[in-house]
Parts: C-alpha cells; structure tokens; sequence
C-alpha cells in the first residue's frame, strides 16, 4: 500500500475524457507525498482502461480499488475509495475538474492542526463543459451562504460543501464511514457528521474549477426569483418536495445511525425533517419553523414556506 501525506479520492464512472486532464494537474501541483485511490464504477467507456495505464505508469503511488463488484452508484464507489485511504488527511476529487495551484496548500493548512473530526471546503470558479467561465462563485451562483457556526437541523436541510473541495481527517472518516446507502451525497453526509462531532470549516477562497455538464449528477441549484417562481407553480413544488424527500431520507439515515449520541433538540429536528414529506402543508410549516429547518438564504426560505 504505501504511505503518504495525503491521499487523494477519485471515484469515476464514464469518466474517461477526463481522468488524463486530472492527474497531469495533480501532477504539476506542488503537494506533499500524495498517492490517488480511484475505482471505476462499471463504466460503459474506457475509463478503466484509462486508470489502469495510470496505475502503470504512477506505481504505488496510486491505488486501484477492484471494481469486480460492478456499479456500485455515487455513495458506494465512495465508500469503497474512502474505505481504502490510510493517510491522516484525505482529499476528495472529481475527475472533470481542476485543482487550481492554491487548492491543496489551503485545505492541508486549515487540517494540520485539528484532531477532532473536520471537514474543509472551499469555494470554487463554475465553469462549463470547456471550462468557458459561467460564474466566480459557486457559493453565490448556486445561493449558498456558508454560516460558520451553522446549527445540524440548518446542515440537514442544505449542505454548503462541494465535493471536489472537499479534504477530511481520519477522526471524521473513523466516525462517518460507511456513508449510509440513503445519504444524498457523500460531502453532505461528511459535513453532517462534521457538524454534530467536530467541525467545518468554509474557506472562502475558490480553489477548483467546478464544472457543469450533462454528465453531472447533481441538479442545478434551487435558486430562483419569487415572481418568476409564481408562473412556474408546479414545477417548484415538485422541486421542493424533491428537496425535502431526498433530505428527509438522509436525516433518517443520519439518527438511525447517531442518534444515542446526539442532542435530542437535535434529533427531534432529523426526525421532523424524516417525517415531512408525508405531513400536510400546515404541518410542514410549522414544523419546518419549530425546529429551524431552514435554507442560508432568505429568498430560498420564502419559497420553501410558499410551496410546501
């Protein structure tokens, strides 16, 4: 296996137009020891064959993960790469994107000298399939407002962290893994447990370019002006019920899993949240406003309360 400072997590499925792109940036950063742990999720394009020529030419200092098992979907390929790292810092990384040179310094810096468990997250440039600029913040474009202090209930309703940006201890991943199969995605899962047993940091610097095409797997951010969600009733309703469906779920997951250990104010608002999408509208509101599950921004707020 070998040892190194950091390692560096890149789960990929059909990602083989881009994994060259990535680790030749890795390549060109200047980073402490590192060794890259990816796996491939079954894909249907040469992505395998793409890691395995890189497994050749980097040795040990990267690790492929057996992909026997197949398609293991977004939260079981991270388990798997995350289940495989040793290091005392770890790094997560999407393949389609790009690490700029600030990147690894900052997140290293904000870990080095934490023992309880923490995540780091920063903020990221979004650009498009050719990396054409579409906007300077991710946090702005996507209506996401970091709170440094952000209460469980408020974390469980909207997470502020990116993936990509994403560096970790081995005190989190020792509390957080496995990701729950019901988890949203696993930077949320991570910034909840991060939440309730130790801490996030949010770094306000943009360390990565984020990029957006028809191959990401998450949807385009709730953000949208209450006239134009007037004329489009129907489709934010179904947009909020997703929301409250897909956190609900997690939240579940979240105090099956920690609820001994948690706060029971705390726990009262993951259940509440768990049993939202099968109350009626009066009932979610007001047990959206009981136990403060709420979005960071206000206009996002209005329209949860409006379309519940």
């Amino acid at each position: 296996m070998g040892t190194s400072a950091v390692d560096i997590v890149l789960p990929c499925y059909n990602a083989g137009v881009w994994i060259d792109g990535f680790v030749n940036g890795l390549l060109r950063l200047d980073m402490p020891s590192w060794r890259l742990i990816a796996r491939d999720d079954g894909s249907s394009d040469d992505t395998l064959s793409v890691l395995q020529r890189w497994r050749t030419e980097l040795g040990d200092r990267m690790l492929l993960v057996d992909s026997s098992a197949g398609n293991l979907g977004v939260i079981g390929n991270y388990n798997a790469v995350l289940a495989s790292t040793s290091a005392d810092w770890v790094l997560s990384a999407d393949p389609d994107d790009v690490w700029l040179p600030n990147h690894v310094a900052l997140v290293l810096e904000a870990l080095r000298h934490e023992h309880t468990p923490v995540a780091v997250a920063t903020d990221a440039v979004v650009v498009n399939e050719d990396l054409s600029f579409v906007a300077p913040s991710f946090w702005r474009w996507s209506h996401n407002v970091p709170h440094a202090r952000a209460r469980l209930p408020r974390m469980s309703m909207e997470s502020p962290a990116l993936g990509s940006t994403m560096a970790v201890n081995r005190a989190l991943l020792d509390m957080a893994l496995p990701i729950a199969p019901d988890a949203a995605y696993q930077d949320w899962w991570l910034v909840l447990v991060a939440t309730a047993f130790g801490k996030l940091i949010t770094l306000s610097d943009a360390t990565i370019l984020y990029r957006r095409h028809e191959q990401s797997i998450t949807r385009n951010p709730f953000a949208f002006s209450l006239p134009r969600a007037l004329g489009r009733v129907s489709h934010a309703r179904k947009r909020v019920d997703f929301l409250i469906r897909q956190a609900g779920k997690q939240a579940a997951a979240f105090a099956d899993r920690y609820e001994s250990h948690l706060d029971s104010k705390d726990v009262a608002a993951l259940r509440a949240l768990a049993a939202l999408a099968g109350m009626n509208a009066a009932a979610r509101r007001a047990a959206v406003i009981r136990h403060g599950l709420w979005f960071t921004w206000w206009l996002k707020n209005l329209g949860l309360l409006a379309f519940l």
